[in-house]
């Protein structure tokens, strides 16, 4: 063939590189023709493994027949969804929204991905500030859009936190994002009312767009984590991007949200939905919308993800893993034994124990000469408390 395909430069920048969980999908291959089908036990992929609540799928069974003539949905979500997710934010956080001040969106993968190309400008030099490791959309997103990736550290002697302070001048003029991920996936680590409070300095200072993606939000283990909006000044400057995936184990009916103070950071959202795809189905929303209404489920799914993490910890400890339990979410981020990589340590989880997990190299990036997932494998605590305690036995024969 002599037909030469013509490939926008920025797409080229992220089709070579593989997204991290079907980089190891030949190696589960092997795993499972040697342990047999079922025996894998996989901690890859977040997806969790629970069912969505009755009640939200009772809901969304009656909002088909009683959607069946609603027509197309709207681009910003409907009147109801965008209330209730108001009353969530009031009750979860306390802090007072407006239904204007709401965009639904398809689930925060969606969001995050996107965000950059309504705000950065292509082949200019601007920056996004990404935590590193973290969410591959934030990074992925910023390449499709012509800007440049600037990665946050996240290091054990940091607390895995990103350090603000170490931006430089020039690279604080060009950043016009600002990914900020708390409770944070994969470390676990949730940002205290101090560290928020300096993101939203640096982003004022600096005029920067903050994005406080706040998925895992309701999955915490002590103290509920913040907002990134109950921090003053975080008003003017800040877009949070919130989903139901993790929250209510419904990753199948992608469904979230966007909300601002600023009506301008939601203007985008709101335009490109209308002129590219269509808004969030009306029964998924209506299904949304009991979920959250709901808290039982939530306080429920902690206290099993809770029983997942002590169930695995102590054996990760006892074969020389460095760990501490996650203050949220439902990862676990494991500093490997002495002497291997995280490659080769999930590779012998892998064909030896028969233990899916992903190597952290996969989920971060060299940067200044550091690769902060170099040491470690990410755990998704998604199987149930029997086969984490399988799991758990292998480790240890």
């Amino acid at each position: 063939m002599n037909f030469k395909l013509p490939i926008n430069e920025n797409l080229q920048r992220i089709l070579g590189k593989p997204y991290p969980f079907d980089a190891i999908d030949d190696l589960k291959k092997k795993a499972i023709a040697k342990f047999g089908p079922g025996r894998l036990i996989d901690f890859g992929i977040g997806d969790p493994t629970d069912e969505t609540p009755a009640a939200i799928r009772q809901q969304c069974k009656k909002a088909v027949d009683a959607r069946k003539g609603s027509g197309y949905p709207a681009s910003i979500g409907s009147e109801e969804f965008r209330e209730a997710v108001c009353k969530w934010m009031k009750k979860r956080f306390g802090v007072s929204m407006q239904a204007g001040e709401i965009v639904s969106t398809y689930s925060a993968k969606f969001a995050s991905f996107h965000i950059p190309s309504y705000f950065l400008n292509s082949n200019k030099g601007e920056i996004a500030l990404v935590p590193n490791p973290g969410y591959p959309p934030y990074s992925d997103g910023t390449l499709l859009a012509g800007g440049v990736p600037y990665y946050l550290n996240l290091l054990p002697e940091n607390d895995f936190l990103p350090l603000f302070d170490s931006i430089d001048s020039k690279t604080a003029e060009l950043a016009k994002i600002l990914f900020l991920n708390s409770p944070h996936s994969p470390t676990g680590q949730v940002y205290e009312k101090e560290k928020l409070k300096e993101a939203v300095d640096f982003c004022n200072e600096h005029n920067v767009i903050l994005v406080s993606d706040e998925c895992y939000s309701d999955l915490y283990f002590g103290k509920k984590p913040l907002s990134i909006l109950q921090i003053k000044g975080a008003a003017e400057c800040s877009i949070v991007v919130n989903s139901l995936s993790k929250r209510s184990m419904m990753t199948g009916y992608a469904v979230g949200f966007a909300a601002s103070k600023n009506s301008e950071l939601l203007k985008a959202f709101a335009a490109i939905t209308r002129k590219s795809v269509q808004g969030v189905a009306t029964f998924i929303q209506d299904a949304a919308i009991a979920a959250w209404g709901d808290e039982a489920h939530c306080e429920k799914m902690r206290k099993e993800y809770c029983a997942r993490i002590d169930a695995l910890l102590p054996a990760l400890l006892q074969i020389g893993c460095g760990i501490e339990k996650p203050m949220g979410t439902f990862f676990l981020w494991v500093q490997v034994p002495e002497g291997k990589t995280a490659a080769q340590f999930s590779e012998w989880l892998l064909l030896e124990k028969g233990i899916n997990n992903i190597p952290g190299s996969l989920i971060s990036h060299s940067f200044q000469g550091v690769n902060p997932g170099e040491q470690f494998v990410r755990f998704a605590m998604v199987q149930s408390v029997e086969k984490t305690k399988e799991a758990a036995k292998r480790l240890l024969e």
